[in-house]
C-alpha cells in the first residue's frame, strides 16, 4: 500500500515537472506571437500583456518591407537541396559502410566522423579562399556545398548505427531472389531505415534553416540572403523595427515546427532505435 501510494506522488511530481518543463518552453513562442501583434510602443510599454488590438500590419510590413517572402524562397532552395543531396549520398554510403564487406570499411567510417569534430569556424577561411579562386561567392552554391559535406557525418553515424541491427538475413533472401546490390539497398534496406533517414533529413533542414554564419559570410547581394540574415533588415541605424522583426521571426520558425510536428514520431523512432540497435 505504502509503495503504491510513493509511486503516485513520484508519478505525481515528474507530471508536475514535465508540465512545468513544457510551460518553458512554449511561452517564448506565445510571447512572439503575441508580441507580434503589437506596435513598439506597446512592446516597451505593456511588454508581458496582450495587444490593444490585433492588427496585421506587421506581418504585412513584413511580407512587403522586410522582403521576407524573397528570404524565404532563398531558404527553402539552400535548405531543401542541401539536404536531399546529404541524405541520399549519405544513406548510401551508410549502407555501403554497414552492409558490405570490404577493408578499408572502417576507416572511412571514423574518417567522417573525424568531421564532427571539426568547429565551423576552422572552416570560413579555406572554403572562402576555394569559392573565391571557383568564383562561387556569393551564389547559393557556397552555401549549399559547405552545408551538404557538413550534412555527412551525423547521417552516416545515425544511419550507419541502425542499419549495421538489421539482420543480414533479409539481404542474402534478396540476392537469392535475384536482386542486385542496388536493389537490396532500395527494396530492402532503405524501407526498414525511413526512420533513421527521416531523423537526420529533419535535423538537418532545421539546422540549415536556421543558420546564419555561412550565409552571412558568404553572401553579398541582398536579393541571395536567406531568411536569418534577412532578419537584419529590420534594424536601422538609430532605430530598430522590433515589432516588425519579430513578425519576420514567427513567419522564420513556422516551417521548423510543422516540420517537426509532421515528423516527430519517425523522429524519436528514427533516435531510439540508432541509440539501442546502433
Amino acid at each position: 500500500m505504502k509503495k503504491n501510494i510513493s509511486e503516485k506522488i513520484w508519478m505525481f511530481i515528474k507530471y508536475i515537472a514535465l508540465i512545468l518543463f513544457t510551460v518553458m518552453c512554449l511561452y517564448p513562442l506565445f510571447w512572439l506571437f503575441l508580441a507580434s501583434f503589437k506596435t513598439n510602443q506597446e512592446l516597451y510599454f505593456n511588454t508581458w500583456g496582450l495587444p490593444e488590438s490585433w492588427s496585421i500590419v506587421n506581418y504585412v510590413n513584413a511580407v512587403v518591407k522586410g522582403g521576407v517572402v524573397r528570404y524565404f524562397g532563398n531558404s527553402v532552395v539552400i535548405a531543401v537541396s542541401a539536404v536531399v543531396v546529404a541524405v541520399i549520398l549519405g544513406t548510401m554510403a551508410s549502407y555501403a559502410i554497414a552492409r558490405m564487406h570490404w577493408k578499408m570499411s572502417k576507416l572511412v567510417y571514423n574518417t567522417f566522423l573525424l568531421g564532427m569534430m571539426i568547429p565551423i569556424y576552422g572552416l570560413i577561411i579555406p572554403l572562402f579562399s576555394i569559392f573565391k579562386a571557383l568564383g562561387l561567392l556569393n551564389t547559393h552554391w557556397a552555401v549549399i556545398i559547405p552545408q551538404i559535406a557538413l550534412g555527412f557525418p551525423m547521417t552516416i553515424f545515425i544511419v550507419c548505427g541502425f542499419m549495421r541491427s538489421i539482420p543480414r538475413e533479409l539481404e542474402e533472401a534478396a540476392v537469392i531472389d535475384g536482386c542486385s546490390a542496388l536493389q537490396c539497398f532500395m527494396k530492402v534496406i532503405l524501407p526498414i531505415a525511413k526512420s533513421s533517414v527521416v531523423t537526420v533529413a529533419v535535423v538537418q533542414f532545421i539546422n540549415i534553416w536556421n543558420d546564419l554564419l555561412l550565409p552571412r559570410i558568404f553572401l553579398t547581394d541582398s536579393e541571395k540572403m536567406t531568411l536569418p540574415v534577412g532578419l537584419t533588415n529590420f534594424q536601422a541605424m538609430y532605430s530598430t523595427d522590433y515589432v516588425g522583426m519579430i513578425a519576420a521571426v514567427i513567419m522564420t520558425i513556422i516551417p521548423s515546427i510543422i516540420v517537426y510536428v509532421l515528423l516527430h514520431r519517425q523522429i524519436m523512432e528514427g533516435m531510439v532505435a540508432g541509440a539501442v540497435k546502433g
